[in-house]
C-alpha cells in the first residue's frame, strides 16, 4: 500500500463511526489573561503558548531576540488563564456522555467549566480526561484553563519535600525543574533557552460517546523468538463512567496485505468502571511468511520501509437495554524485528559484553552499526514545531546516511507526526523517558504520576515500529547510585515504576535503564526479576558511554575511549551568520560581544572555540569587523567538523577490534532549538553546517580512514554491511600544497569482509612525509574497486595549517544551469590546492551536495544546490559566497 493511500485510510477510519464524536476546540476563539490584569483579555491561539500570544498581541519582543531570554523572566513568573465557550446541541448530551479531553497542558493546571472546578492536571506528557456530568449544558458553555507558574510551583513542592533533591543544572533562577513534569529544558540548558512556557500545546476537544469511550487502541506487531512466529499484541481501553450496566465488547483486528488479513476477532466482558484495559494477542503466523513484509531501516534497504494498517474494530453490546456502538480505528504498524544484543564478545581474552543492534529474518541475522544523532525539541514554543520542520530535520538524518536517532530526556515525547515520519522514512528510534541530569522526588504523587506518564506514552507510541529501545533516562544513573539516600530514590522511580510499567505495558521491545548506563546483571521479565549492573558509567566495556573533552587536542585518538557503544560525544560550533542575524543586530556581530557571551551557555565554551581554532588554524584577522565574525563562525564550523570526524571514525574503525567491539555512534547533536552556539549539525534554520557534510561521509557504508597513532600513519578499511565483501585496491598519495604528487603507496589485494574494520597499511611519518615535510604536503587516501573506480577517499593533514604556508586562492564559481524550481547545479574551479572550501547559500534556504571540502587546482567541481522552496537561478547568483581557510587571515 502506498503511503498516500495508507495515511487516507487513518483519516479517515480513525474513530470513524459516529458512536464515538470529537469537538474540537482548537483555533483562534481563546482569551489569554494573567491573574494580576497586566495582561488582560488578549486573543490567543489553542494549541499554542502564552509567549506566542503575548507576541501576537505586540505587548513582547520576539522572545528570541537579542537579550528577551532575559527579559521576559516575568511571564514565567505569572499565572495565566485561557478563556473559551463551546457550544452542546442537545442531541449531544441527550443519552450521552461528554468529556473534556486535553492531550497537552503546560503544566499545573486546573480546568473550570461553567465555574465549576472539574479537574487538575500537574503533568505537560499526559493526556487527560475530565468528566463533565451534571457540568455541561445545551447551549453554550464556558472554558477556563488556569495555568500556575511551574517555577513557582517548583519551588513550592520543593520546599514541601522533607529533604533536598539536586537539580543539579539551575540556568533559570528560583525553580527546580526536577519537582515539575514538564521538559526539563524549559528551565534552560547548555545550548537552550530559558523560557518556562505555559500553555495548551496539544489538541483539546470535547468528546461525546455512549456507555464507554475507546480512549487506547495500540497494535504492536512482534516477534516471538521461542516460537519463531510474529503475533500482533493489542491493547484496547474504555472509559466506562458509570458502572451501571455491564458490556460484552467484541474486538476484531485484521492488517490487510499481509499474512494478518484474515480477521482476529475476541470477546471481552467489561465490568466496573473508570479506564478499563486488556490485553489480546492474535494467532500466529510463522517467521518466514513475514520475511518480505518486515519493516527495515532505510539505511540498510535504501528504499522506504514497509508499513501497513491495522484495522480495529470494537463493539460494544450494552445487556440492560440491548444496543449496540462500534467505533473502528485505524493504526499504521510495522513488523519489526529489531533486537539489543549483549553477549560475550568473540576474543576469549575480552571482558564485559557487547551493545549492538541486530536486524532478524527467519533464516538471517543482520548485525547493525549504529550511525545516528541526538535529538533535542525543535523549538522552545512547542507550537512553532511544525510536521514541516520536523520532516525537514528527519530528511536530512537520512540525507546524512544515519539510521538512528536518540530522543534526548530532557526534551519531550515528540508529537504523533513525529514518529509517524520515522516510520515512513525508516529512522530507527531510541526513545528515553524524560528525566536528564538531576535527581528526582520520590514520594507516592510524584512516583504515580510518573506511572500515569508512561503508560499513556507506550499505549500513544506503542503502535511505531521505528521505535526500538525505551531508556529510563539522560545521566542519571551515577549520581542516583552515589549515595544510599540517592540510591534508595533512584531505584524507587526507575525500577520501581518507570521499568516495571514499561514491562507492564509493552514486552515487544528492549529496556536500557539509563544513558550511559552498565545495564542490567538480569533481566527476566517471566520471573519479574531485574537487576542493575551499578558501576562507572564509563565503563568501556558494558552498555553506552558519554564522552566529551575540550582540553585535550581533538584529533589525538589516544585520548578516545574504546566503548562498547558511544551515545554521545561532541563539540560546539557557532550557527550560520543568516540564522543569528535574525536575533541580533550590528553590534552584537563580534565574537566578543556580550551578546555572544549571553548566548553561550556552556561554562568556557568561547574560550574553548577559540583553542580549537588555534590548535589548527590562525584566527580571524579582517580589519572589517562584520567579515572577521563571519570568519569566526565559520572556522568554529571547520574545527568542529574535524573534531568530529576524528573521533567518528575512531569509533567506526573498532568495529571488530579485538577489546573494542565498538558497534555504534549517537554524536551530539542534530538539531538547535534557537540561534546559538551548540553541538549541533543543523541549525535552527535548518541549514546544514560543516559538520553534518563531514558525519554523512563518515557514515558511508564504506570508509577508509587514515589516522597518526605513535608516530606512525595507519590506514583503516572499514565495511558496516555484514552481507558485503569488497575486492579493492588502496593508494595513499603524498601531495604538496601546491598540488604535486610526490610519493604514492599502493596496496593491491584488499578483501574488505562485512562487519569489520581493519588496518590494511601503515607507514612511519618519517617514511611516509620523506620526499615532502609535514608542513609542504598532506596525504589523500583512496580506495579502488578491481575496475579503478572509487569506492571511498579520505584526507589526512600531518600538521596544522597555521605551519603551512597557504596561497591565497581564486575559486570561480560558473556554468549554472536550473534544472526545475528547486535545484541548481554549477561548477566550481581553483588555482590552487584549496582547503576547507566553504559554500553559503545567505538567506536562501536548502544545502549543496557537499561543503568544506578541499580542492585540487586540476579539478573541476559538479556542485548542487537544492533548496526547500521556489528559487530564482539570479537569487543563487547573488548570495551565494565562497569562503576558504586562506581567506580568513592576512599575514
Amino acid at each position: 500500500m502506498g503511503l498516500a493511500t495508507l495515511w487516507l485510510v487513518i483519516l479517515l477510519c480513525t474513530f470513524a463511526a459516529g458512536d464515538q464524536v470529537e469537538i474540537s476546540l482548537n483555533g483562534d476563539s481563546w482569551i489569554l489573561s494573567d491573574t494580576t490584569g497586566r495582561v488582560n483579555k488578549i486573543p490567543a491561539t489553542v494549541p499554542g503558548q502564552v509567549h506566542l500570544d503575548l507576541r501576537r498581541a505586540g505587548i513582547i519582543p520576539d522572545p528570541y531576540s537579542g537579550f528577551n531570554d532575559d527579559a521576559l523572566k516575568w511571564v514565567a513568573y505569572s499565572d495565566w488563564v485561557y478563556t473559551t465557550t463551546f457550544s452542546l446541541a442537545q442531541s449531544d448530551l441527550q443519552g450521552n456522555f461528554a468529556f473534556l479531553k486535553c492531550d497537552g497542558l503546560d503544566t499545573v493546571v486546573q480546568i473550570i467549566v461553567n465555574e465549576v472546578v472539574v479537574g487538575h492536571a500537574n503533568n505537560m506528557h499526559r493526556r487527560y480526561l475530565f468528566d463533565l456530568s451534571g457540568v455541561a449544558i445545551v447551549g453554550n458553555n464556558s472554558l477556563q484553563i488556569m495555568i500556575q507558574s511551574a517555577a513557582n510551583y517548583s519551588v513550592s513542592a520543593a520546599n514541601e519535600y522533607p529533604y533536598f533533591v539536586d537539580p543539579q543544572y539551575l540556568y533559570f533562577p528560583d525553580a527546580m525543574r526536577n519537582f515539575v513534569r514538564k521538559t526539563q529544558s524549559d528551565f534552560g540548558w547548555d545550548w537552550g533557552p530559558y523560557f518556562v512556557p505555559a500553555g495548551i500545546w496539544q489538541n483539546i476537544s470535547v468528546v461525546i460517546f455512549k456507555d464507554a469511550y475507546v480512549s487506547y487502541v495500540v497494535p504492536k506487531p512482534y516477534y516471538n523468538p521461542w516460537g519463531q512466529s510474529y503475533y500482533v499484541s493489542l491493547v484496547v481501553c474504555w472509559v466506562v463512567p458509570v458502572p451501571l450496566n455491564e458490556f460484552l465488547a467484541t474486538i476484531e483486528l485484521s492488517i490487510p496485505g499481509t499474512p494478518f488479513q484474515e480477521t482476529n476477532a475476541w470477546t471481552y466482558q467489561i465490568i466496573g468502571s473508570g479506564e478499563i484495559c486488556n490485553n489480546f494477542t492474535s494467532s500466529p503466523v510463522p517467521a518466514a511468511l513475514l520475511d518480505p513484509y518486515l519493516w527495515w531501516p532505510y539505511a540498510v534497504t535504501r528504499k522506504p520501509p514497509n508499513l501497513y494498517v491495522a484495522m480495529v474494530t470494537t463493539t460494544l453490546y450494552v445487556y440492560a437495554v440491548d444496543k449496540f456502538s462500534t467505533v473502528t480505528t485505524a493504526k499504521a504498524v510495522g513488523f519489526r524485528n529489531v533486537e539489543l544484543v549483549q553477549e560475550t564478545p568473540p576474543d576469549v581474552n575480552a571482558t564485559g559484553l557487547t551493545f549492538y543492534f541486530r536486524l532478524s529474518t527467519s533464516d538471517q541475522a543482520y548485525p547493525l552499526f549504529i550511525k545516528g544523532s541526538n535529538f533535542i525539541p525543535m523549538d522552545a514554543f512547542l507550537s512553532r514545531a511544525t510536521p514541516h520542520i520536523g520532516r525537514r530535520l528527519l530528511t536530512s538524518v537520512i540525507d546524512g546516511n544515519q539510521n538512528m536517532i536518540r530522543v534526548w530526556g530532557g526534551g519531550l515525547y515528540q508529537m504523533d507526526w513525529f514518529y509517524d515520519l520515522c516510520d515512513q522514512l525508516g529512522i530507527m528510534v531510541w526513545q528515553e523517558m524524560m528525566f536528564a541530569s538531576a535527581l528526582y522526588p520520590r514520594d507516592t504523587n510524584f512516583l504515580e504520576n510518573v506511572r500515569g506518564e508512561v503508560t499513556h506514552l507506550v499505549r500513544r507510541l506503542g503502535h511505531h515500529p521505528s521505535i526500538v529501545l525505551w531508556s529510563g533516562n539522560n545521566e542519571n544513573q551515577d549520581e542516583g547510585a552515589s549515595t544510599p539516600q540517592n540510591l534508595v530514590d533512584y531505584s524507587a522511580l526507575y525500577d520501581g515504576v518507570v521499568r516495571t510499567t514499561l514491562w507492564a505495558e509493552d514486552m515487544t521491545r528492549a529496556y536500557w535503564p539509563a544513558s550511559p548506563s552498565n545495564g542490567f546483571l538480569y533481566d527476566d521479565k517471566g520471573l519479574g526479576l531485574y537487576v542493575q549492573r551499578w558501576g562507572p558509567s564509563s565503563d568501556p566495556t558494558y552498555g553506552d558511554v558519554h564522552s566529551y573533552d575540550y582540553s585535550d587536542l581533538c584529533t589525538d585518538v589516544t585520548k578516545f575511549p574504546r566503548p562498547r557503544f558511544t551515545s554521545e560525544f561532541g563539540y560546539q560550533s557557532y550557527p550560520s551568520f543568516s540564522s543569528l542575524q535574525d536575533v541580533s543586530n550590528y553590534s552584537d556581530w563580534s565574537f566578543n560581544s556580550s551578546f555572544m557571551f549571553h548566548r553561550q551557555h556552556h561554562a568556557g565554551g568561547n574560550d574553548q572555540l577559540v583553542m580549537m581554532i588555534q590548535w589548527f588554524f590562525h584566527l580571524p584577522d579582517s580589519s572589517d569587523p562584520v567579515q572577521q565574525f563571519k570568519d569566526y563562525i565559520y572556522l568554529t564550523q571547520v574545527v568542529q567538523g574535524i573534531c568530529m570526524k576524528a573521533e567518528a571514525e575512531h569509533y567506526r574503525r573498532l568495529l571488530s577490534e579485538s577489546g573494542a567491539y565498538t558497534r555504534g555512534t549517537l554524536y551530539w547533536q542534530l538539531n538547535d532549538i534557537w540561534q546559538a552556539p551548540s553541538w549541533s549539525s543543523v541549525d535552527y534554520s535548518g541549514k546544514w553546517k560543516i559538520l553534518h557534510y563531514f558525519m554523512r561521509k563518515v557514515y558511508q557504508e564504506v570508509l577508509v580512514s587514515p589516522y597518526e597513532f605513535d608516530d606512525y600513519i595507519c590506514v583503516y578499511v572499514v565495511v558496516e554491511r555484514p552481507d558485503v565483501t569488497i575486492s579493492c585496491s588502496l593508494q595513499v598519495q603524498v601531495v604538496t600544497w601546491k598540488g604535486e604528487v610526490v610519493t604514492t603507496f599502493t596496496k593491491d589485494g584488499i578483501q574488505g569482509k562485512g562487519y569489520t574494520g581493519v588496518q590494511v597499511w601503515n607507514g612511519s611519518v618519517s617514511d611516509t612525509f620523506q620526499a615532502s615535510s609535514i608542513t609542504e604536503s598532506f596525504l589523500y587516501v583512496s580506495l579502488l574497486d578491481t575496475g579503478g573506480m572509487l569506492i571511498a577517499d579520505n584526507i589526512f593533514l600531518p600538521s596544522s595549517l597555521v605551519d603551512v604556508n597557504l596561497p591565497v586562492a581564486h575559486i570561480t564559481a560558473a556554468n549554472f544551469v536550473q534544472p526545475d524550481n528547486y535545484t541548481i547545479q554549477f561548477t566550481l574551479s581553483t588555482d590552487v590546492v584549496t582547503p576547507f572550501v566553504f559554500l553559503d547559500s545567505g538567506t536562501m534556504l536548502g544545502n549543496f551536495n557537499d561543503n568544506g571540502f578541499l580542492m585540487m587546482p586540476d579539478k573541476q567541481l559538479d556542485m548542487v544546490f537544492t533548496s526547500w522552496e521556489n528559487i530564482l537561478l539570479s537569487d543563487l547568483k547573488r548570495y551565494l559566497t565562497i569562503r576558504s581557510v586562506r581567506d580568513t587571515y592576512n599575514n
